[in-house]
């Protein structure tokens, strides 16, 4: 009898068999793989020139240290993951990376109905394999070790794989699929971040730019109609209609098929439909294809219900982005735990970082998309009392901010973090205006009117600033508040003033007076009369400006507003002075000088002290003119008024020339 032998080789997954002499065993041939099933790549993509270059990096085998296995393209619905992961898949395969194929599965990870189970997913990835049905584990845990040890396999013969797994929502469904072997890649598309994706680099996928958008737009219309001429007539209308979807491609393609599907519809036709914040979502659609707001559903309907709450109501706040304050007040929720709601929403990109941290933007159409299921959902009552809250929240938030910059001043220090928070809110301060006149909350928004005014005033950008004023004016008279109406007429002629427009300041300021008399209101008074005579010196009415400061000057004397009886008696001094009456100036000049020290106002000292020289020179005294300009000086420089501090150094400059060259006269005998 002979001796037999059984020999196994290769690796094999499962229980084996051995048995004596069988004879001979005919084996069939291995079943045929499926491992080029790739999507094809958009033929209109362009642009993702920096992400394709990393994605390259990553994909590309490695014969040092290798990066990440696994690149998670990450971004909101319609932001075009997945074709990129498409292109450089596609790149990659072309290049020769993968020879062991690609594994492809769309998850449909957002939409309950058609979600793919990862066990169907390993079971179709064993047939792309080639493995028969009908050698399957029975259990799953045992389909899981067979794909990993074919993908072993397929290692150790240096026959890397990749595999796209697209629209995961979870990392639980990616998890298990994930290789254990150096020539293996991933990509994963996912509108979640996937932070806890073992081994994984984030790749995070933003809307086109501009000019990305702009170039599908070509690309796209030339390719669906090769004799289109509307881009090449109207690319004005080309960067109209990129920012009108935002520059999110999933908006545009449905815009360029809705550009293809009629070539008589031209684009600014196309674009003015879309102008309509109330229907653009809506226009966004294309026979029975994907639309806009059904990939926005999607990821909507994943939310838990506080984070979708938030999602709501973030779309009331009409600036570009939102403070965690300005959510915390929309919600009525503490810090903490809006926090936790934001970032809730930021992993699910529902919403984007702000700039600096602790902001936060919506995208415009995800706006509207959330302003359509605030109205949908949330009793109105409720929403009111968010906007109530929100401009609650802007009002005091601004009001402190003056407060602190005021403060700051006396001191002669500058609040820095109030003026960086300025940089970031004013925008939606000024906005929350719009939103408060929109919804008829008069009330909250007029304080907010005068601040916003004031911080305006304060930069000099005096035509947005008389904006506000006026949206103050009409919040002051929809409460029948005058003494408001008085303050908002009031900062409105100072505007005018500052704007040098003199004739509508004075009709202005005239107005406000007549209000604070009937009022009795003795301190708006005074100021009013104080820059009528500003305005009429200005313009060259100097008798009357001496009336309007010399009133003005009795009343802050009868208040006891030391700082305004000297302001005032210097501008007075000034009217003084242009009409010629220079002893009478320069008493008035010497009584403000004389306060100001009182106050320890150094830049009120070094103004009068300047105006004294002048004064000094007309009366022919320039001895007491220089000593009046070098005092000017020091107090200009201690006031940090450099450029003062310069002209006044030019002027005993030039009063030093003078008086050495009738010196030198007098020396001659000439």
């Amino acid at each position: 009898m002979s001796q037999s032998s059984n020999e196994l080789s290769g690796r094999v997954t499962g229980p084996v068999v051995q048995a004596g002499h069988v004879g001979s065993v005919h084996l069939g041939s291995r079943p045929p793989t499926a491992m080029s099933g790739l999507s094809p790549a958009p033929p209109e993509f362009s642009g993702r020139d920096d992400a394709l270059r990393t994605l390259a990096h990553a994909l590309r085998p490695q014969t040092g240290d290798s990066p990440a296995p696994v690149s998670t393209l990450t971004g909101t619905a319609g932001v075009g993951k997945t074709a990129l992961a498409l292109k450089a898949a596609h790149d990659a395969v072309a290049a020769g990376w993968f020879p062991g194929g690609v594994l492809f599965v769309d998850f449909q990870g957002y939409d309950e109905d058609r979600l793919v189970p990862t066990e169907a997913v390993v079971a179709s990835f064993l047939s792309a394999l080639g493995v028969p049905d009908e050698h399957f584990p029975p259990a799953f845990d045992g389909r899981l070790a067979l794909y990993r040890s074919m993908l072993a396999d397929l290692a150790d013969r240096q026959r890397g794989v990749l595999i796209v797994l697209d629209n995961a929502s979870s990392s639980g469904q990616v998890r298990p699929l994930l290789p254990g072997h150096a020539p293996h890649r991933v990509l994963v598309t996912s509108r979640h971040t996937l932070g806890d994706l073992p081994g994984s680099r984030i790749v995070d996928v933003d809307v086109l730019t501009p000019e990305e958008a702009d170039a599908l737009v070509v690309r796209t219309l030339r390719m669906r109609r090769p004799g289109d001429t509307r881009a090449a007539e109207d690319p004005g209308g080309v960067r109209d209609l990129a920012a009108l979807c935002g520059h999110l491609p999933l908006a545009l393609t449905v815009a360029l098929s809705l550009l293809a599907g009629d070539p008589e519809l031209s684009l600014g036709e196309l674009n003015g439909t879309l102008l309509d914040d109330a229907r653009r979502l809506e226009e966004l659609s294309y026979g029975t294809g994907a639309t806009v707001t059904a990939a926005f559903e999607l990821s909507y309907a994943r939310l838990g219900a506080e984070a979708a709450r938030m999602f709501r109501l973030l779309s009331l706040n009409i600036g570009q982005q939102v403070s965690v304050g300005a959510a915390a007040s929309l919600a009525d929720l503490s810090l903490p735990r809006t926090r936790r709601l934001l970032a809730e929403l930021r992993e699910a990109h529902m919403i984007e970082p702000g700039r600096p941290r602790g902001w936060v933007r919506l995208h415009d159409l995800l706006r509207l998309f959330a302003a359509r299921r605030l109205k949908e959902e949330d009793e109105e009552e409720l929403v009111e009392a968010a906007v109530e809250r929100l401009l609650a929240h802007y009002r005091d938030s601004a009001g402190e901010s003056v407060e602190r910059i005021v403060a700051a001043a006396r001191m002669r220090e500058r609040a820095e973090d109030v003026e960086n928070w300025l940089n970031v809110e004013l925008p939606n301060l000024q906005r929350a205006l719009y939103l408060a006149l929109g919804r008829g909350h008069y009330g909250v928004a007029l304080p907010l009117a005068h601040h916003v005014t004031w911080f305006l005033r304060r930069r000099q950008d005096w035509q947005a600033g008389l904006e506000a004023c006026e949206m103050a004016i009409g919040f002051a008279q929809g409460t029948a508040d005058d003494e408001q109406y008085a303050q908002a007429l009031y900062n409105k002629g100072d505007l005018l003033k500052h704007m040098q427009n003199h004739e509508f300041a004075h009709y202005t300021f005239l107005e406000a007076l007549a209000l604070y008399r009937r009022l009795g209101i003795r301190e708006g008074e005074a100021r009013t009369l104080h820059s009528l005579g500003t305005v009429t010196r200005r313009d060259g009415h100097h008798r009357a400006a001496e009336e309007y400061y010399a009133a003005a000057l009795a009343l802050f004397e009868e208040l006891g507003d030391r700082a305004s009886v000297a302001h005032t008696l210097h501008n007075h001094g000034d009217t003084a002075h242009r009409l010629g009456n220079l002893q009478t100036a320069a008493s008035r000049y010497e009584r403000a000088l004389e306060m100001y020290e009182e106050l320890g106002n150094a830049a009120g000292q070094a103004r009068t002290q300047h105006h004294l020289g002048r004064v000094a020179v007309a009366m022919g005294r320039p001895e007491k003119a220089g000593a009046f300009w070098e005092a000017a000086r020091v107090a200009y420089e201690r006031a940090d008024m450099p450029q003062y501090a310069d002209e006044v150094t030019e002027l005993l400059e030039e009063l030093g020339t003078e008086r050495g060259t009738d010196l030198d006269a007098a020396a001659s005998g000439e």
